[in-house]
């Protein structure tokens, strides 16, 4: 069910804030807002890929500079899977540089509030962080992406963080979507120990 809440805003404020501080690093890891250097990088990234068995096109909700999504097609090429990249972002100045990225796909990146945005278009694959919005939209939250952003068919990809320097275990996502009455059709973890998780739905 998708009701006319709107997010608070102080935590819009704080995604906004969270743009400044991307932008104040160069390296693009680091600019993507983890700190831990490029081994660490894919391997708490690329079991996300574990999801993704076909080509298609994917969106990543909330994909600052785009880092993410470039380092996904790159490493899903080498299992022989040809990804097409979109973006979004409340991020007006990340998004350019996703564009930047992506000069040959720079209309498939938008500025938006992944709350309320309704694309022209859905996607074979969508891929969004837990912790877009907070933990009490999480439910709605979830029922928008696969009512409006995933294709008949197509894959929800959501996933959660820890964070290894604080020693916080990521967000158990799988067990989130069991509580909301989804049937998870898959998971995937990263690093040693875990410090990130990733659960998926197929929209039938």
């Amino acid at each position: 069910m998708i009701t006319s809440r709107k997010l608070p805003p102080d935590f819009l404020s704080f995604l906004k804030s969270i743009e400044t501080s991307y932008l104040n690093e160069k390296d693009p890891i680091r600019q993507s807002g983890f700190g831990g250097g490029p081994v660490r990088w894919r391997e708490e990234r690329e079991p996300l890929l574990k999801a993704i068995e076909k080509d298609g096109n994917i969106l990543d909700v909330c994909c600052a500079n785009g880092f993410l999504l470039e380092c996904l097609i790159k490493w899903s090429r080498e299992l022989g899977i040809v990804l097409t990249p979109y973006g979004l972002d409340i991020g007006r100045k990340l998004i350019k540089l996703a564009q930047e990225r992506f000069p040959q796909y720079k209309s498939n990146f938008h500025v938006g509030n992944s709350w309320n945005w309704k694309p022209s278009k859905q996607f074979k694959y969508v891929y969004s962080l837990y912790d877009c919005v907070p933990s009490e939209f999480l439910e709605e939250y979830i029922y928008r992406l696969l009512s409006r952003m995933v294709c008949p068919g197509g894959k929800l990809i959501l996933g959660a963080y820890g964070s290894r320097s604080k020693g916080t275990p990521p967000f158990d996502i799988e067990d989130f979507l069991q509580s909301c009455g989804y049937s998870v059709d898959g998971v995937a973890e990263g690093g040693n120990p875990t410090i990130t998780l990733f659960a998926w739905l197929v929209k039938k």
